[in-house]
């Protein structure tokens, strides 16, 4: 499986116990989880395919058991490692919600077609999440709300806004 058809979850922080536990810390904020069936362990040299054997939460830590991985040795060799899964992984969201890797690369324009830029990142700020929208050297912070956010399309990677009157002229960095 080629990267462009796996998003990144995770890393492999570090081995848990004797049996190949792994602890690892996930992404994706909210996750109702990937029906985790397989996972890809990968970083630049490729990809290696492993069958879960559980996926639990356990005091706010997530801990993976991969099949075949039954050493503290063996788990200890995957530690750094990210995590990928397939997108049709994900369990469909409700209409209005998005996984951030949906987001994340989006382009973002104007009502009228003008460029803002390309969504970066998505902070968390307590109140509606704000994406981070770099244009060249250049950073605005967009609340990711719906009053401004006129229309998220994931198929096409691009989300339309209607800024408020000096919005991105205020968040220019």
């Amino acid at each position: 499986m080629k990267k462009v058809d796996l998003v990144r979850i995770g890393k492999v922080l570090r081995s848990q116990g004797r049996e190949g536990h792994l602890k690892v810390r996930l992404l994706e904020k909210g996750l109702p989880g990937p029906a985790l069936s397989k996972v890809y362990l990968g970083g630049s040299g490729g990809f290696d395919e492993y069958e879960v054997e559980s996926f639990e939460l356990d005091r706010s830590s997530y801990f993976l058991k991969l099949k075949g991985i039954d050493s503290l040795v063996q788990s200890d060799g995957l530690a750094g490692l990210e995590i990928f899964v397939p997108e049709e992984s994900f369990r469909p969201l409700e209409a209005g919600f998005f996984y951030d890797f949906q987001v994340i690369g989006s382009r973002v324009v104007t009502g009228d077609g003008t460029e803002v830029g390309t969504v970066r990142g998505i902070l968390s700020a307590g109140g509606p999440d704000v994406l981070v929208v770099a244009r060249g050297e250049k950073e605005y912070y967009v609340p990711f709300a719906e009053p401004i956010c006129l229309r998220i399309d994931p198929e096409k990677r691009e989300i339309v806004i209607d800024p408020p009157d000096g919005l991105l002229e205020l968040n220019e960095i």
